[in-house]
């Protein structure tokens, strides 16, 4: 996007500032009188602190001098229009708002504004007119489709309008309850479950009364009446209104209020403009010209304390719960000669200071060491945890901006006097779990999943030292999509603990070039100092003030950066450093770097902050600090008035200060808001803290590690956005192409991994059919023992799919089928065949598609002449569901509850009743429909638990007793999209009339055709093996996708439609070269096609030397395949690599280290023919700073 000046934005950005002046330093009447004597010569100025002190017809006055005075400031125009709506002025804001478009066409905050106001006059052709042309001029406008909305009363216009305000604004909940109504009162049951369901996918902890309004709602729904349920969902949607998540997602659509006294800031900030909006791409920008300087912010009430204090410890943790400027602030200091901290938690919203309210007290025994905001229950909000003398302390948010006290035991044992905790998915699965550096050996805590935590730090290699560890920070150092961790020891040594996955990590410090004897410190930090997209090491606190600034070598080695290191070190002797952080202070784009400590002569900084000044190295700028705040124990960073720049909360022997930082907004900024889905999914934590975020503006590159809900980057004077890549914490990316500089983005509930897709020629165009390979599961884990893994079955898959036959037609005298791989896999295809079956138009064929362990079902084909359909189909709650599967529609049985987990739903129940035709000694059941599956994480999630089983599908009849008994565990279920599961039921009744059957299962499966047939069919088949003529590997790309069916389909592709680029992550190791392939599908022998993400294989059988068919018979076919899968999962085994190479008769995936592949001459000689394309993951990691778009240039 290109990044506009906001008037609106700087308008509403010097109200809160005025603000903070007026109301957070609490001054009285007469000091508020004193400024605006001081402000009478700047009627703007004045204006604002009129509106402070809810003086509106003073505030009218003043800016109506300001007008006058300047005529060409559209800033007043808009604060004096707003002041008019306030007073419902509408004749009055309508004349002023068009005086200022006189002055300024085209501007789109006043046009926005003149929308708003002819929509109050109920002038709804001009509103929409207004709007529409600040929509041709910037298409990604979301107030004003969302302004559209509430003016429109034509039903499919509001669904289009609230349609594009969520394509823009993924993550907002307010869209979803609309669009959850208005498809309930079209009685589109499906569309409104669909949309109600995703509200709790995104906001999950409901209040009590939210719970129960929903879960009438949802009980409606699946009952197929959403008449009865829609005054639920209104009232569902009445109480979320008072949520965060309501009021953030308010913020980011709606025009912004502005209300006597307070001040609603714009949350949807195209940029910070404050200097030129003309593009300076060319222009490096290191250098800040703009005044700034922070200023110390006293009277914070219950923390700040007098200058004679000399507490011996500060702790500091800061929060932003909204990312709106809102916070909770906790603090803590300890006074000579006390053996207990005093402790404060506070809110802050818009600067103002609020104590929180707490259950159970904020106050505790012992002395506080570290304190961290942390969402460990994965529900959306921030829980506090305090580390103390006696161990560690939680404090549960409950949602509301209250605090209770954690007294149950949730695992925390034997952690005193921590000096540091890390939250973040080190074990890559959905949750963050907590790692606590201490003296004595560290602590990890696993997250379970289920509110505790199993300590767990020698079995996974994060023990460390005995001496223990003083200060730490996480990050992926080397770029391979997991969370690694760097450590200073108390005896001042580096350790980085390498993460090799599978809850393992490994300390590497020697091997990289971290254990010099001179690298010694106090304290370290991640961050990419040199938008090299690596991160780089700052270790500081070291002998005399030796501090070393650490260069990535490319993900292999450090090396110091000798000149910045110098600059650095030459301000810090003296100085006992306990803290340290990168951060961009002024908003260009580089980081800068704070260093807090205390010094050793009282009367010099123990504070310093350096600009980093790129090829220049660094320069010490801490005069910029306030004079008042020279020593500090800890600090917290965060944007607490929300003006787009970095404030600094400081603890320190003269208690807790507010450095404000005033200035660095003058330079543009991007805010990145990341929304995991935390319920129905459960893959990446709601925060997505871990996550590296990169961003490319112009000739600027920046990357970031998420540690926080809010994500800044500055990006100087330039003023478009180019693109926005998320690498989630279970690394998967989302790429963003020209993002909003307020960018909200919600993690896609996709499947990364399940397997290939097959293509095939229809007559007319290449059509995908279902997916294929799916009963591989190579190197997926199932259970966790201690610390050993349990992995699926190594065999390969053997399947044959069934191809209706107007799905395969002729092509130039052949059968042209494509397999393209485009998932976040590496594909081994061993052997394909097509087999034409041939049988009488009176009977249809089926196979059996359905996901078993081996022995696998083999060619058998299953013709069927009458699909005989269920007297009756039910849910357990008797809601009917005959609709749904009476037919081959792809409209599916989607009435059960989704659980945290994505494949894992609540437990639900299929009743069928058979009726009298099934009163017979031969009988198949037919059940056609998808899967939605776990992956290898959420299995490494489930196994820590006993809250959470997968049960697969059981079926159930009645009993002599009239009771259900299970007579077939495990049914199977589909393997993939659009899969036939067929169950024999032969003997399986238990009483002689009674025909009814109860699939049970808590999969997330979707039934669509359900039909059974009976007795035995003679019916003849004939069966050919068709030649294979061809067979080319190339490099084809990615699919478009859409949901087939409706929102509870699966997720289909279009074939003529494709994107290149670089989407997945790479499993590195050498591929099979493109080209001539067809030797390697011709028999099962460990010789087969190695296929990355992205590559095709298009196969070509004989169609014209195929027999004919005789009148009144018809031809299906069958695909047989036989390979492996392995995708590329953090968990998955190997699953980083292309090798060890699976092969048959291996006797497990992973397999040890005395087994290896064939290495007879003909495999030799195999790969060294075949497989010499060499794929790294390089292209992958310099995507988006080098703009690598196309792997097969």
């Amino acid at each position: 996007m290109h990044v506009q000046k906001s008037y609106l934005q700087i308008f509403l950005i010097c109200i809160v500032i005025i603000f903070l002046a007026a109301g957070c330093n609490q001054q009285s009447k007469k000091n508020i009188e004193k400024n605006i004597e001081k402000t009478s010569n700047d009627p703007k100025a004045l204006a604002l602190l009129y509106l402070s002190e809810n003086r509106l017809d003073e505030a009218v006055a003043a800016f109506q001098q300001a007008i006058k005075m300047n005529p060409e400031d559209s800033a007043t125009y808009i604060g004096l229009t707003r002041l008019y709506l306030l007073q419902k002025n509408y004749d009055a804001a309508e004349n002023l708002c068009k005086a200022g478009l006189k002055i300024k066409p085209g501007n789109i905050d006043l046009k926005l504004l003149l929308a708003e106001i002819y929509g109050l006059k109920n002038d709804k052709e001009n509103a929409a007119k207004e709007l529409k042309e600040i929509i041709e001029k910037d298409p990604k406008n979301v107030n004003a489709y969302y302004l559209l909305d509430s003016i429109s009363s034509n039903q499919n216009s509001r669904k289009y309008y609230l349609l594009k305000v969520l394509s823009l604004a993924p993550a907002n909940i307010v869209p979803r309850l609309q669009l959850a109504e208005l498809f309930a009162g079209e009685g589109k049951t499906d569309s409104s479950l669909f949309y109600l369901q995703s509200v709790k996918k995104i906001a999950p902890a409901f209040s009590d009364a939210a719970e129960i309004s929903y879960e009438k709602a949802t009980s409606l729904l699946n009952a197929n009446t959403p008449t009865l349920a829609l005054p639920y969902i209104k009232q569902f949607h009445s109480l979320m209104k008072i949520t965060p998540e309501y009021a953030t997602g308010s913020d980011e659509i709606k025009i912004p209020k502005m209300i006597a006294g307070y001040f609603t800031m714009n949350t949807n900030i195209p940029a910070s403009s404050f200097g030129t909006t003309q593009s300076s791409d060319a222009d490096e920008n290191n250098s800040f010209s703009a005044p700034l300087k922070f200023t110390d912010v006293s009277g914070i009430p219950g923390h700040s304390i007098g200058n004679n204090l000399k507490a011996e410890n500060a702790v500091i943790a800061v929060a932003d719960y909204d990312t709106q400027g809102n916070m909770y602030l906790y603090s803590s200091y300890l006074t000579p000669g006390s053996a207990t901290s005093q402790s404060f938690l506070s809110t802050i919203q818009m600067g103002a200071f609020k104590e929180c309210k707490v259950t159970g007290s904020i106050e505790h025994n012992g002395k506080d060491t570290y304190a961290a905001f942390a969402d460990y229950d994965n529900d959306g909000y921030q829980d506090l945890f305090i580390a103390t003398s006696n161990g560690i302390l939680v404090y549960k948010n409950n949602g509301d901006g209250t605090f209770s006290r954690v007294t149950e035991d949730i695992g925390l044992h034997n952690a005193s006097n921590a000096t540091k905790i890390l939250f973040a998915d080190f074990d890559q699965d959905g949750d963050l779990d907590m790692y606590v550096s201490q003296k004595g050996t560290n602590k990890f805590f696993r997250n379970n999943g289920d509110g505790t935590f199993t300590e767990n730090a020698t079995a996974m290699g994060l023990a460390g030292d005995k001496q223990g560890t003083k200060d730490m920070d996480f990050g992926d150092w080397d770029n391979d999509g997991d969370v690694d961790i760097i450590g200073v020891r108390n005896d001042g040594k580096l350790e980085l603990f390498n993460n090799n996955r599978h809850s393992s990590f490994k300390d590497i410090s020697a091997s990289v070039g971290l254990q010099h004897p001179e690298y010694t410190g106090t304290a370290v930090a991640f961050g990419d100092y040199n938008n090299d997209g690596m991160l780089d090491i700052f270790l500081a606190g070291g002998p005399d003030g030796k501090c070393t600034l650490f260069k990535n070598a490319n993900g292999h080695q450090f090396v110091p950066d000798t000149r910045a290191s110098d600059q650095i070190s030459n301000s810090v002797k003296g100085i006992k450093v306990d803290e340290v952080a990168f951060l961009d202070y002024d908003n260009d784009g580089h980081k800068d770097i704070l260093v807090a400590g205390v010094n050793q002569d009282s009367s010099k900084r123990g504070i310093r902050l350096f600009h980093n000044n790129g090829s220049k190295g660094f320069s010490d700028v801490s005069d910029l600090l306030p004079e008042a705040v020279m020593q500090a124990y800890h600090f917290g960073i965060a944007d607490y008035n929300f003006d787009g720049d970095r404030d600094i909360f400081f603890g320190g022997p003269n208690g807790i200060r507010l450095a404000r930082n005033d200035g660095g907004n003058h330079n543009n900024f991007v805010q990145v808001q990341l929304t995991g889905l935390s319920f129905g999914n459960s893959k990446n934590n709601k925060l997505g803290i871990g996550a590296q975020v990169e961003l490319k503006t112009g000739d600027l590159y920046q990357m970031k590690t998420v540690k926080g809900p809010l994500v800044e980057f500055g990006v100087g004077k330039r003023t478009k956005l180019d693109v926005l890549r998320i690498i989630w914490p279970n690394g998967v990316a989302e790429t963003i192409n020209d993002p909003s500089s307020k960018q909200r983005a919600l993690e896609e509930a996709e499947l990364k991994g399940s397997c290939p897709f097959l293509f095939t020629w229809n007559g007319n165009k290449y059509e995908f059919l279902k997916d294929m390979l799916w009963r591989s599961a190579l190197g997926i884990p199932v259970a966790i023992h201690g610390t050993d893994t349990t992995f699926a079955y190594s065999n390969p898959s053997k399947e044959y799919l069934l191809i209706p036959g107007e799905k395969l037609k002729p092509k130039d005298g052949l059968y042209s089928i494509k397999i393209s791989e485009e998932l976040w896999e590496a594909v081994y295809l061993d052997k394909a065949e097509l087999v034409a079956v041939d049988h009488p138009d009176s009977v249809n064929a089926f196979v059996d598609e359905r996901f078993v362990a081996p022995p696998y079902p083999g060619r058998k084909v299953y013709l069927v002449s009458q699909q005989h359909l269920p007297v009756s189909a039910t849910d357990g709650f008797g809601n009917n569901l005959m609709p749904k599967i009476s037919k081959y529609d792809f409209q599916y049985v989607s009435n059960f509850s989704l659980g945290k987990f994505q494949g894992v739903a609540k437990e639900h129940d299929l009743i069928l009743d058979l009726g009298k035709k099934a009163e017979t000694d031969r009988l198949h059941l037919f059940l056609r429909g998808w899967i939605f599956p776990t992956d290898a994480s959420i299995n490494i999630e489930l196994t820590q638990t006993k809250k959470w089983q997968l049960h697969p599908p059981s079926l159930q009849v009645i009993n002599k007793e009239g009771k259900w008994q299970t007579v077939i565990k495990d049914i199977g279920y589909p393997m993939g999209r659009d899969k036939i599961v067929i169950v024999d039921l032969t003997g399986k009744f238990l009483t002689p009339n009674d025909r009814r059957v109860r699939i049970r299962t808590n999969m997330q499966i979707y039934w669509d055709h359900i039909f059974f047939s009976t007795g035995h069919l003679k019916a003849p088949v004939k069966m050919h093996d068709l030649k294979m003529v061809s067979a080319e590997l190339h490099y084809r790309g990615y699919s478009s996708s859409y949901q087939k069916g409706g929102p509870y389909g699966p997720q289909w592709f279009n074939y003529d439609n494709v994107s290149k680029g670089q989407k997945w992550r790479d499993l590195t190791g050498y591929y099979t070269r493109y080209g001539d392939v067809l030797p390697l599908l011709q028999k099962a022998d460990d010789e087969y096609i190695i296929a990355n993400s992205g590559d095709q294989v298009s196969i070509d059988f004989d169609a014209k030397n195929v027999s004919l068919l005789p009148k009144g018979w018809t031809r299906d076919f069958l695909i047989y395949s036989e390979g492996w899968v392995k995708d590329g999962d953090l968990n998955t085994a190997h699953g980083q690599t292309v090798d060890p190479l699976p092969f048959h008769g291996m006797p497990s995936y992973p397999y040890g280290k005395n087994i290896t592949y064939p290495t007879d001459r003909a495999h030799r000689e195999y790969q060294q023919k075949y497989n010499t394309r060499k794929v790294s993951d390089y292209d992958f990691k310099n995507a988006v700073r080098l703009g690598i778009e196309d792997p097969s240039k």
